[in-house]
């Protein structure tokens, strides 16, 4: 199950996006409204690959109030959601 080059970089960058922003309900969004949708924008998408007949996707969302920061990565495995290893194991034979 060894994973391409395009994959691998897709699993990297979700984790890397995960790993930001789990624990972002500490954090108190700045500046006004544009600001805060600008950063929703960048910070909202999704990836998906096929790697061995299985097919994964990770979901980055992040909704900002005035007040909040919220965050939810969801990943899935065949259309069934997952925790974060799955995508970790993925990356078991190349660290």
């Amino acid at each position: 199950m060894k994973l391409s080059e395009s994959q691998e970089s897709k699993v990297r960058k979700a984790l890397l996006q995960h790993g930001k922003h789990k624990k972002s309900y500490f954090w108190t969004p700045f500046g006004n409204a544009a600001n805060r949708r600008d950063t929703e924008s960048r910070n909202t998408w999704r990836v998906a690959f096929t790697n061995a007949g299985i097919d994964y996707a990770y979901e980055s969302d992040v909704k900002l109030s005035a007040k909040n920061y919220y965050y939810k990565g969801r990943f899935f495995v065949d259309g069934e959601k997952r925790t974060v290893r799955a995508f970790e194991n993925l990356l078991g034979d190349t660290k």
